[in-house]
């Protein structure tokens, strides 16, 4: 809902139009048409029909634009489309519907499809093209949403309002299609000339294509956009550096905790055909295997069953949910992917934009907090191997030894979890995008998450409110953090470098050499600048990716 409280400082006049254009239609369609026109800062044109926006910690933000067609019924897997232009102002007080999803630990369970809309805020008074950010949210890519809040509370945690009244860019959120619904492969997509899998990275790409179209129109400058992402969504900014389909759409990135390099398991990323094969119980489950027309029945499950029979992971190392073992995620298609993003990345051939990536400290903490008690050495190498396999056990267990953690068995466990992936895989992108002659500096994020449970250390997902500005229970020390966070990432968008003048420290650019001898800012009231970060630690693991990449 509208902030009252920031309206008493609005102009009559300004207030006065609010009022009137909160009286048209807000549906999207049908309805009179708007007695206003774009002639204030709170009612904006964009090339879908006029949205009005409402003031929220000194800035504008509109909820709930429409980017792309419901994919409901018939495109329900097919390409994003423009919407339908619509009649009368759009005045949306809430955010969309999260997208279809099983429940998690980042939210609850969603059989939405009508969700592809985005948010947007706005510097007060209009800016003269302001650079532009536009967030992917996290979530494995079959959760989350962009009104997601901070686990366990209620605030906001991808607010854009900070960056829109400290630093004066224009901040995009959005949500785009999960799991089965934006992952899925099938032969028969090809036939009909729909996309091959990777339905909600084109999701993400049809937001970069809105924003080149719109952007100006909310004072931004559509030539100086960054993307940026967490998780899942930090994996998917590296696929939109890799991809040619994205190139030109945007221009600087980050990525925080993940790359793209190391793909589920280590190896490459499978063909749209191996994913459409392991998809097989998944189309049985549903009762379509075999039918004359596979896809048609697909399309006329509701979303609930095609939920029902999608099993995704449990954040916390639980139990996956029910449903057919089906991984849906990134495939090789031949168009947004062409080929592995590491082979993309080592030839060369990926967007030539400046880079940050970083990682949390203790990365791993989140996903084994529920993890069974390990005592023991036998209790070790049973966890290991079912998280890594029994043959790579061993070795872990060398490289991650319990006496190196105070004969923790747990935090061994952990250190080795968080490594594995998002410490090292995000390192093993970075190597190569410097490589690739990309400008890249790197971050260490080493604050603990106040979430008020026990052993989280910095972990996984703990940097995004600091990044926002907006810390959860901060002291004075981690407020200064993250304002100078919230800075560094505004400069970075502006400039391409996260050097701020009056910063609290100079952030090297990472420039790996030979013997890995990598230099990155560690983010806590430190400002340590480290050498050769988890060197050994890295190696070991990128031994591990080559060898699964080798792999046939």
């Amino acid at each position: 809902m509208t902030d009252l409280r920031a309206t008493r400082a609005l102009p009559l006049g300004v207030l006065a139009a609010i009022v009137i254009a909160a009286c048209s239609d807000s549906s999207g369609g049908g309805g009179a048409p708007s007695t206003v026109g774009p002639t204030n800062d709170w009612v904006v044109a964009t090339t879908g029909g006029l949205v009005q926006g409402d003031p929220v910690g000194g800035v504008r933000r509109f909820l709930k634009i429409p980017y792309a067609k419901p994919p409901t019924g018939p495109l329900r897997w097919k390409a994003p489309e423009k919407p339908d232009p619509w009649t009368g102002t759009r005045h949306e007080t809430a955010f969309a519907e999260a997208c279809s999803q099983n429940a998690s630990t980042q939210g609850a369970a969603s059989t939405n499809e009508d969700c592809l809309y985005l948010n947007v805020w706005a510097p007060e008074p209009v800016p003269v093209k302001a650079p532009v950010m536009i967030w992917i949210h996290g979530g494995g890519n079959f959760a989350g949403s962009a009104g997601d809040l901070v686990p366990a509370h209620k605030q906001l945690w991808y607010d854009g309002q900070f960056f829109a009244a400290r630093h004066g860019v224009v901040v995009v959120s959005m949500n785009y299609r999960l799991g089965p619904m934006g992952f899925f492969s099938h032969a028969a997509l090809g036939a009909e000339g729909s996309p091959l899998g990777n339905q909600g990275l084109l999701d993400q790409r049809a937001v970069f294509e809105w924003v080149r179209d719109n952007a100006a129109a909310f004072g931004g400058d559509p030539d100086n956009v960054t993307i940026f992402g967490e998780s899942a969504g930090s994996a998917n900014v590296c696929y939109h550096v890799a991809s040619p389909m994205s190139r030109g759409l945007f221009h600087r990135a980050i990525s925080e905790s993940g790359g793209c390099t190391v793909a589920l398991g280590g190896g490459k990323e499978p063909t749209a055909a191996a994913a459409s094969a392991a998809a097989a119980p998944f189309v049985s489950a549903l009762g379509c295997a075999g039918t004359p027309d596979e896809l048609a029945c697909l399309r006329s499950k509701p979303a609930s069953a095609i939920m029902a029979n999608a099993s995704q992971p449990d954040l916390t190392g639980g139990a996956p949910s029910p449903g057919a073992a089906v991984r849906f995620g990134v495939v090789v298609d031949g168009a947004f992917l062409p080929s592995s993003a590491r082979s993309l990345y080592d030839a060369g051939n990926v967007a030539k934009v400046p880079y940050i990536l970083g990682s949390n400290n203790d990365e791993g903490n989140l996903f084994v907090l529920m993890s069974p008690a390990i005592g023991s050495d036998a209790d070790y190498l049973a966890a290991l191997g079912k998280q890594f396999g029994d043959a790579a056990a061993p070795a872990i267990a060398a490289e991650y030894p319990a006496s190196k953690f105070g004969g923790d068995y747990h935090a061994a466990y952990a250190r080795a979890y968080g490594d594995s992936g998002l410490v090292c895989g995000t390192h093993d992108t970075a190597r190569r995008a410097a490589k690739a002659g990309l400008p890249v500096h790197m971050y260490n994020f080493n604050i603990p998450w106040n979430l008020g449970l026990a052993g989280l250390g910095a972990t996984h997902a703990s940097e995004i409110s600091h990044v926002f500005g907006d810390p959860l229970n901060p002291d004075a020390a981690s407020q200064a953090v993250s304002d100078a966070m919230n800075a560094a990432w505004a400069h970075f968008a502006a400039t391409g470098d996260p050097n701020v003048s009056g910063a609290p420290a100079t952030w090297p650019p990472f420039m790996p050499t030979a013997s890995d001898d990598d230099v990155r800012l560690q983010l806590d009231p430190g400002w340590e600048t480290l050498d050769s970060f988890r060197k050994e630690e890295c190696a070991f693991w990128r031994a591990q990716y080559d060898a699964a990449f080798a792999a046939p």
